[in-house]
């Protein structure tokens, strides 16, 4: 080995079922089991994806339904105008 060489400790990915659960080692998990885990991890990133756009839906709508009350108060409680005379 050369003195540039480095020994690198990469952990290898595992998961547990809950906090004080069991730790199981992706890599040594049964081919069903990795391809639940494949699932599992797409459908978790649709389901995120999905809910930021929904908060971003949220706050465009409740931005225009603002905007309709406004129009909709300028409407029914119109604001009298004052009407500046010019003096001749």
């Amino acid at each position: 080995m050369s003195e540039n060489s480095e020994i690198k400790n990469v952990e290898e990915p595992t998961i547990k079922f809950a906090d004080d659960g069991v730790e199981h080692n992706i890599n040594e998990m049964p081919d069903n089991a990795k391809e639940l885990m494949a699932r599992w991890h797409e459908k978790k990133k649709i389901r995120d994806e999905f809910i930021i756009k929904a908060n971003h839906d949220i706050d465009d709508l409740n931005i225009l339904l603002s905007s309709y009350e406004v129009s909709m108060k300028n409407i029914l409680e119109p604001t009298e105008e004052k009407k500046i005379e010019v003096a001749e």
